[in-house]
């Protein structure tokens, strides 16, 4: 796995990951909402589009998001590294990015069909898996950060910020703060992407 990952990295920066990544899924966000008649913000949550008629667009965005990703937290949590203790760190947030990521893959592979209580049950435990575990490797990604003197504010603001996103959906689980939470996952791909590439990261 690692020397694949290597390979990519050789062909690009990770950071380039990161904006392909979260293009990939803003570009079929858009295309299935396009395609939902009457969607509503304040009613439907965003996995709906993954059974509307575009949901080919929102499904794939998923999965191919989720593994073009890959490079660009191998990538990011190499950045952090400053001595063994940090490298431990980096390590656990790596493993918890894995197993957050499969979850948010497998978003795509089980849609959110209410009329097949199983498929629609493995969809909420994908959700809650991926809102949970990204919490925990966001708190590690931005701890390492402050330790870290490659890092100005902004990318810590922003990770926080998202954190913050993904806890007040948490305890809500309310549409528009879903919407507000993919947007700040995009805000936070777009930032610490950038980050990456600027400083060569």
């Amino acid at each position: 796995m690692g020397k694949i990952i290597n390979k990519f990295l050789k062909i690009a920066p990770g950071g380039y990951y990161g904006l392909i990544s979260a293009t990939i899924r803003f570009t079929g966000d858009v295309l299935a909402f396009l395609l939902f008649p009457n969607y509503n913000f304040t009613k439907n949550m965003i996995s709906d589009l993954g059974i509307g008629p575009g949901a080919i667009f929102f499904n794939l965005g998923i999965i191919l998001s989720g593994i073009v990703s890959i490079p660009f937290y191998v990538a990011f949590v190499r950045s952090l590294k400053m001595n063994d203790n940090n490298e431990t760190t980096g390590k656990s947030s790596l493993i918890l990015f894995y197993i957050a990521n499969t979850a948010y893959i497998m978003l795509g592979f089980f849609p959110s069909d209410p009329s097949n209580y199983q498929i629609f049950l493995i969809h909420g435990l994908c959700a809650l898996i991926w809102v949970l575990v990204t919490i925990l490797y966001l708190c590690l990604f931005t701890f390492l950060m402050i330790k870290n003197n490659k890092f100005t504010k902004l990318p810590i603001y922003v990770s926080v910020f998202l954190i913050g996103c993904l806890m007040l959906f948490l305890f809500t689980w309310v549409p528009i703060f879903e919407w507000i939470l993919s947007l700040a996952v995009f805000i936070w791909f777009a930032v610490i992407s950038s980050y990456l590439i600027y400083h060569k990261l």
